[in-house]
C-alpha cells in the first residue's frame, strides 16, 4: 500500500471506522483521489460516448438503438418539452416502464435544465394525482397501460398536459404490429397527446444545454414508503454522477458488453445504477417493458448478458425454475443483489447453481438506499465474506453509532449505520422535517444519513446487518420485564428450518404482552401445510431464541405481499 492510501485511511489507527477508513485499501488511488464529475447527468453520458455513435446503446425486444440515435431522440424529446413551454427548473412527471422513451425523457428534461420526478406507471389514481399535485406538475408522462386509471381524474391536478406513451413506439415491427392488435389504443382529447404528435410538434424548435449547477436537483426519486408515506428524495447531478462513477470504479468491463435491466425506471437502483451508470462508459443495455423472473432463462439464452443488478426475490426465482441448471450461464461478469437483505443460504445457493452453470463470477448482496442515491456498498472478489453486505463505496463514509445518537461505536460494535458523502440526498422534497429526521449533521462537519438500520463494521471495512430500528417491537417477557424483540433475529431462526422459503415476523398488540411475535411463513414447493412442520419451526425457535422472542403464532401462506420496489412488505402484514 502507498503512504498515500495510508494517509487516506486503510488501517485500523484509531478504533473508529470513519476516521480510518479502512475499506480504501481495496481502492487503487486514483479511485480515491480523481475528482468527481462537475457536470449534469446527460453531459456525462454524452461526454463520455460522443465519439462512440455507432455502439449500441439500447437492445429493446431486440431492436438496437445506437448512442448517435440515443443522442438524436434526446434532442427531438428535449424540443418537444420546450415546444410544451417546459422551463428550467420546472417538475416534469413521468410515469413510465422500461421503455427507450423514459429514457429519453430523463435526459431530456436533464439537458435543458428541468427536473425529472420519477413515479411509479401503475401507481393506482390516488397515488399518482397525490404524486403530480405534491411537485404541481404541469406535464405529465405516462403509459398507455395507465390511461384509462387517471384520465377522469387528471383535472384534479396541476396538469395542463399529458403526454401517453405506449411500450410499442420502439418496438421491433412485427412486435409493434402484434402489440398493437392485442393493446386497444385509448381515444386522446383534451389535455391527452400521444408520444408521436408530441414529437411531431416539437420539430425545428432549437435546443441547446442548459448550463446549470450540478449540485442543484436533477430528479426526484420516492421512497418505498413501508414506513409510512413515501416521500421524494431529491438527487442532484453531482450526487447522481458520484454514484455512477464509484459503482464503476473498481468495475473490468469493455465498451459494448451488455446489462440486463430488470427493474422499472422509477427505482434509483435501477434508473441510476443498472442503466445509467452503464450507458456512461458504454454498456449497451437490454430494456424489457415487463420483466418475468420466471423466465429468466429465456432471457440468458436470447441476450446473454454480461451486468445484471437486481434485487433478492428476483434471484431466488433462478431456484424455482426447471431446468435451470442446463443454462450457460458463463456470459456473467457481474451480478448484484440490492433493495433487502438475502437470506444467506439462499445467497450460497443461487452461486452454487451460477457457477454449476459456467459463472466465473458471484451474485453479490450489496446495501443501499434511496436517500444515498440507490447503493452504498459494493462488493469485490477480494473482500467478499459471504452473510456481509460488502464494504463502503470509495467516496462514502461509514460509521456505526448508538442508536439515537451520533456517538461512534468502534469495530464489531453492534448501532446504526449511518453513511456521508457526495451521493446523500439533498433532502425530501418539501419536508424539511422528515429531512432532519434522517440526515444529520455530526460534530465532524459531516451531513450523515442514518439508515435505520442496525450492524456492525469489522477491521476491514466490511459491514454486517443486522436489523432493521424500526422494526424493534416492545414486548414483555415471563418476568414481566420491557425489552426489545428483533424480527431478523427470529426469521433467521425460523430459515434454519429447511421446510422454510419465506418467512416475515411482526408484532401484534397484546395488552399483557404489548406485543408478541406472529410469523407469517411459505414453505417450499412440494412441503405440505402441517402441525408437524409448524411444531419443527417453533422446536427450531426454541433452541435458537429466548422464551419472548418464540413466534406465538406461525400463518402459512402461499405468499407474502411485497411493495412496489419487490420488498416483503412487513406493514401489510402488521395490518393483517
Amino acid at each position: 500500500m502507498s503512504e498515500t492510501l495510508k494517509n487516506l485511511g486503510g488501517g485500523a489507527a484509531t478504533g473508529y471506522p470513519s476516521i480510518d477508513r479502512p475499506w480504501l485499501k481495496y481502492y487503487s488511488e486514483e479511485a480515491v483521489k480523481t475528482p468527481l464529475p462537475e457536470c449534469t447527468i446527460y453531459e456525462y453520458m454524452y461526454e463520455n460516448n460522443k465519439d462512440y455513435p455507432s455502439d449500441t446503446a439500447l437492445n429493446y425486444m431486440g431492436r438496437k438503438i445506437t448512442y448517435g440515435e440515443l443522442f438524436e431522440n434526446i434532442d427531438k424529446t428535449a424540443s418537444a418539452f420546450l415546444k410544451l413551454g417546459v422551463k428550467e427548473k420546472e417538475i416534469v412527471t413521468v410515469a413510465l416502464p422500461s421503455i427507450p422513451e423514459a429514457l429519453y425523457c430523463v435526459y431530456a428534461l436533464n439537458k435543458i435544465g428541468a427536473v425529472s420526478n420519477m413515479i411509479h406507471p401503475l401507481a393506482g389514481k390516488d397515488e399518482t394525482v397525490r404524486y403530480i399535485n405534491e411537485v404541481q406538475s404541469k406535464v405529465v408522462v405516462i403509459f398507455d397501460g395507465a390511461y384509462a386509471t387517471i384520465a377522469d381524474d387528471i383535472g384534479k391536478t396541476s396538469v395542463e398536459q399529458v403526454i401517453v406513451a405506449s411500450p410499442s413506439e420502439s418496438l421491433p415491427i412485427a412486435l409493434k404490429i402484434a402489440y398493437n392488435l392485442k393493446v386497444q389504443k385509448p381515444q386522446l382529447e383534451g389535455r391527452f397527446t400521444s408520444w408521436n404528435t408530441f414529437i411531431r410538434d416539437g420539430h425545428n424548435t432549437p435546443v441547446k444545454t442548459v448550463k446549470k449547477d450540478c449540485h442543484e436537483m436533477a430528479i426526484i426519486s420516492h421512497t418505498g414508503g413501508t414506513t409510512g408515506d413515501p416521500k421524494g428524495v431529491m438527487c442532484s447531478d453531482h450526487g447522481c454522477n458520484a454514484l455512477m462513477v464509484q459503482l464503476l470504479c473498481n468495475f473490468k468491463f469493455d465498451r459494448q458488453e451488455s446489462s440486463l435491466n430488470v427493474l422499472p425506471p422509477f427505482v434509483n437502483y435501477s434508473l441510476l445504477e443498472s442503466i445509467m451508470a452503464m450507458l456512461a462508459v458504454g454498456i449497451s443495455i437490454i430494456l424489457i417493458p415487463k420483466y418475468i423472473p420466471k423466465d429468466f432463462a429465456k432471457y440468458i439464452k436470447k441476450y446473454r448478458p454480461n451486468q445484471i443488478l437486481s434485487i433478492p426475490a428476483y434471484w431466488e426465482e433462478l431456484l424455482r425454475i426447471r431446468n435451470i441448471e442446463k443454462i450457460d450461464m458463463s456470459c456473467f461478469k457481474h451480478l448484484y443483489a440490492g433493495g433487502e437483505k438475502m437470506d444467506l443460504s439462499v445467497e450460497e445457493k443461487i452461486n452454487q447453481l451460477i457457477q454449476k452453470c459456467g459463472s466465473n463470477t458471484k451474485l453479490y448482496n450489496c446495501m443501499g438506499a434511496t436517500e444515498m442515491m440507490a447503493g452504498a456498498t459494493i462488493i469485490y472478489d477480494n473482500c467478499y465474506v459471504p452473510g456481509s453486505v460488502g464494504i463502503p463505496m470509495v467516496r462514502v463514509g461509514c460509521k456505526i453509532v448508538e442508536p439515537e445518537s451520533e456517538k461512534e461505536l468502534t469495530y464489531y460494535e453492534e448501532g446504526e449505520i449511518c453513511f456521508s458523502g457526495a451521493t446523500v440526498m439533498d433532502g425530501y422534497y418539501n419536508n424539511p422535517e422528515a429531512t432532519d429526521a434522517v440526515i444529520k449533521k455530526h460534530r465532524d462537519g459531516e451531513r450523515w444519513f442514518h439508515t435505520g438500520d442496525l450492524g456492525y463494521i469489522n477491521e476491514d471495512g466490511v459491514i454486517y446487518v443486522t436489523g432493521r430500528i424500526k422494526r424493534i417491537i416492545m414486548t414483555k417477557g415471563n418476568d414481566g420485564q420491557v425489552t426489545k424483540m428483533f424480527p431478523d433475529r427470529i426469521e433467521k431462526a425460523i430459515y434454519a428450518n429447511p421446510a422454510v422459503d419465506l418467512c416475515c415476523v411482526v408484532g401484534i398488540p397484546h395488552e399483557a404482552r404489548i406485543n408478541y411475535p406472529k410469523a407469517f411463513v411459505v414453505l417450499k414447493e412440494n412441503i405440505p401445510q402441517s402441525d408437524d412442520v409448524k411444531q419443527s419451526i417453533l422446536s427450531g425457535c426454541k433452541e435458537l431464541l429466548p422464551d419472548y422472542m418464540i413466534p406465538e403464532e406461525i400463518e402459512f401462506r402461499t405468499d407474502l405481499p411485497r411493495t412496489s420496489r419487490g420488498k416483503v412488505d412487513y406493514r401489510a402484514l402488521e395490518a393483517h
